[in-house]
């Protein structure tokens, strides 16, 4: 069987979208041009992978990372403006696309569990830290990035430091979760050590080959930084950053836990 095909499921970043076309259309004055760009989206999708099989994911109320969060408040660097469509844009993707809100959870979440558990799916986003989640994956243009193309992301996918003006940090599977805990994410306020970017990250990180070196890798650097605090704040970033990919048998999110 071909891949894509038919039958592939697109699970689509709903977040992204709703907040990309939302501030796209702050000049908007009519709601059917709004309308059309949804839709505009997601007529390109359905036709570059030629499947209309889908589902949209939407952040809900409430957030477990939340209370994880003690060091520093989570997203808590977030502006609280919302695109004057927000609410709109929302309730159409709800009501006229299939669509599922992840209560208690986040999109990502909801999008990691999906393609963890079934092979034949797809999971479009332009958010790198869904990066960690082994399966295909598929980023559309935007006006600062271009198209990252069908690519399958292996869980031991590894780290590469692209050479340029301001060299850049690229990766996959676990790899790319323990850079993550040393660059931490900005956007996320998730704070890590000091000083580690993408360069730094990667020479501390270049060894490793399992996932026990690259967890004693990361380790070394929160002792010399946090001292007693170290293990506390390691467990602390890595279950925020962590994508949950199953839930258990009460439908609380299956956590992070270090490897043995």
């Amino acid at each position: 069987m071909t891949f894509p095909n038919t039958d592939t499921l697109l699970v689509i970043d709903g977040d992204i979208l709703l907040y990309s076309v939302g501030w796209g259309s702050e000049d908007i004055a009519q709601s059917w041009i709004v309308d059309q760009r949804i839709e505009n989206f997601f007529k390109r999708i359905f036709e570059k992978m030629g499947t209309y099989n889908y589902k949209v994911y939407l952040t809900g109320k409430g957030n477990f990372r939340e209370k994880v969060a003690t060091t520093h408040k989570y997203k808590g660097n977030r502006k609280p403006e919302k695109p004057k469509w927000y609410k709109y844009i929302k309730d159409y993707l709800i009501h006229m696309h299939n669509t599922i809100v992840m209560e208690g959870l986040e999109a990502d979440d909801g999008m990691a569990m999906n393609i963890t558990r079934n092979p034949n799916s797809i999971l479009c986003s332009i958010d790198k830290d869904l990066w960690m989640v082994e399966g295909y994956h598929y980023s559309w243009s935007t006006h600062n990035a271009p198209e990252k193309p069908l690519r399958y992301i292996k869980d031991d996918e590894g780290l590469t430091l692209l050479e340029g003006k301001r060299k850049k940090l690229i990766g996959g599977g676990y790899p790319w979760f323990y850079a993550q805990l040393l660059m931490g994410d900005k956007t996320d306020n998730i704070v890590g050590p000091k000083g580690y970017g993408d360069v730094k990250a990667y020479k501390t990180l270049q060894e490793c080959e399992t996932q026990k070196e690259y967890y004693d890798a990361v380790k070394e650097v929160y002792e010399g930084e946090y001292g007693e605090q170290a293990e506390a704040r390691l467990l602390e970033n890595a279950q925020l950053l962590w994508m949950v990919k199953e839930l258990d048998d009460d439908g609380e999110p299956v956590m992070w836990e270090k490897p043995e």
